[in-house]
Order: structure tokens, then sequence, then C-alpha cells
């Protein structure tokens, strides 16, 4: 029909702004994927996701079945400090440094954890042992023992424990052997200095200028002394120990069973999707190469 408002009789073709709005309302939701469209896809593809997702579950059944349990022994470990100081013979993160090293525990430990027959034993004992500094401790390490058993595990972790008190019982010992020479030496000294002083002329007496400087010696030597003595006698008081018994858990802590089977039946889920929307993808590219041109 010619408009009559159009003075040159021709046909009006622009759409008014409610049309411009259907349309383009139109072409948007034609582009979006609706909820009737995802239960049409899951009720056309019901039985691919749960054939998947039933082989992703039996997967994580075999996996469980397969996989060795691992038990878990706990425990703090209490650095070795000279008293009254308080200084550690050695810090944790030394520790930590010097137990992963290749020949940072000697042959008795891992017999312990049983890894005595281990292709790379170094490697296997980082990966069993778990040596770790707790947040706001200065003076502490964590333990954590992973083996198949409680009982390898409380064993495997008391082996450490005892290795660690070892050889910071050693690292004490120059320290040891140098108070003592030290006291030694003071001892010594001190015998000199009281013959010598009492070989002073007796009429001259405290007047003599050597029976001070002697006599002044020997009260410096007296308090080096006793200082000596203080640092031996305290030295063995703040050793290697733990602050609470070794905790072995009696349920395996890996591998975890829940978060196994959730994960595989998960997984197979979303590869039976995947399968069904490939598939489908598919069945639709194929459609429109063999349609009209």
């Amino acid at each position: 029909m010619i408009n009559q408002n159009n003075p040159n009789g021709s046909l009006n073709t622009q759409s008014t702004p409610n049309q411009r709005h259907e349309n383009a309302s139109f072409s948007e939701g034609a582009d979006e994927i609706s909820l009737i469209d995802i239960l049409i896809f899951l009720k056309g593809a019901w039985k691919t996701i749960a054939i998947t997702g039933v082989l992703g579950l039996f997967t994580s059944v075999a996996y469980l079945l397969i996989a060795t349990n691992q038990y878990e022994a706990l425990a703090n470990i209490y650095m070795m400090r000279v008293s009254p100081a308080g200084a550690n013979i050695e810090e944790p993160a030394a520790l930590i440094a010097r137990m992963n090293l290749p020949a940072g525990v000697d042959d008795s430990v891992m017999v312990a954890c049983g890894l005595q027959d281990a292709p790379n034993m170094q490697a296997q004992f980082t990966k069993a042992i778990k040596l770790s500094i707790p947040k706001g401790v200065a003076n502490v390490v964590e333990l954590k023992v992973m083996r198949p058993s409680p009982e390898l595990a409380n064993a495997c972790a008391m082996s450490v424990i005892k290795f660690i008190t070892n050889s910071q019982t050693l690292l004490n010992s120059p320290n040891l052997e140098a108070s003592k020479a030290r006291l030694t030496k003071v001892d010594e000294r001190m015998a000199e200095d009281k013959v010598l002083l009492s070989k002073i002329d007796p009429t001259r007496g405290p007047a003599s200028p050597s029976y001070f400087a002697i006599l002044q010696e020997i009260r410096n030597l007296e308090e080096e002394r006793d200082k000596t003595l203080k640092i031996l006698e305290a030295t063995d008081v703040q050793a290697t120990n733990l602050n609470l018994p070794i905790n072995v858990g009696n349920m395996p802590v890996y591998p975890k069973k829940v978060l196994s089977l959730a994960t595989g039946l998960l997984c197979g889920l979303f590869l039976g999707c995947l399968i069904a929307l490939l598939r489908q993808m598919i069945a639709k590219f194929k459609s429109e190469v063999g349609g009209p041109l």
C-alpha cells in the first residue's frame, strides 16, 4: 500500500522503534542458551554422562584399592639451647637444610623408616619426612612422618628425633670442650699468680705495685672462672626434647577416600558432558554442510 503521507508515493520501509526493539530482543534470544535448551541437552545426553560418571567412579575405586595407605606421626621438637643466654645450638632453618642434604642422616634412620631398600633413599626420605617451622616459635621444629603403618611411622619419628638429639649434642661438644679448656687455663694462671703473690717481699707487702697488679689479675680470673663454671653447669639443662609425646593417627591420612571418589565422579560427569557436546556439534556441522547452499 502507498503511504498517503509520502509525497513521492513510495513505500515506507522504515521500522518503528517498537519493531526495532522486538527484532533486537529476538536476535539476543536466539544467541542465548536458555534453561530449556540445557534440559533438552541433558535429556538427550544423560546416558553418555551417566556412563562416564560411573567409569570415573570405578577409576577412583580402583585407585583407592591400589594406592598404599599412609599414616602420619606428628611431633614438635625443641632445639637444644645454651643457658642462661638461651641461644640455640642449631637454628631450626639450619637443621632443616642439614636434614635435606644427601649425607644429612645416617643408615640407622633409613632402616627405622623402612627406606633401606629404596632406589633413591634421600629422595624417599625427603618425601616421607617433613620438617617445618611453626609460626611465631623461634626454637621449635615440627616433624611430620608419613609411613605405610602406624608402627612404622612411630618408629621412624623416634629414630629421627634421636638422630637430631645426638647430632645437636655433637654440635655442642666443641663449645663444651672450649669451655673446659678455658677453665683449665684459668686455674693454671690463678695458681701461677698465687705463687708469684707469695714470693713478694713481705717487708713491702701491699705497698708493692706488683702486689696490686697480681691481686687484681687473680680477682679477674676468679670472675672468669665463675662465668665458665655457670656455662658448663647450664649447658645440659635445655637439651633437645619434645613438648608432647609423638602423636600417631590410627586412620590413614592418604589417600583421602571421599575426595578421591568425588574427584573421579565429577571428572567422569564433566567428560560425559564434553563428549555429548562434541557429538552434538559434529552432528550440527554435518547437517549444515549437507544442506542446501
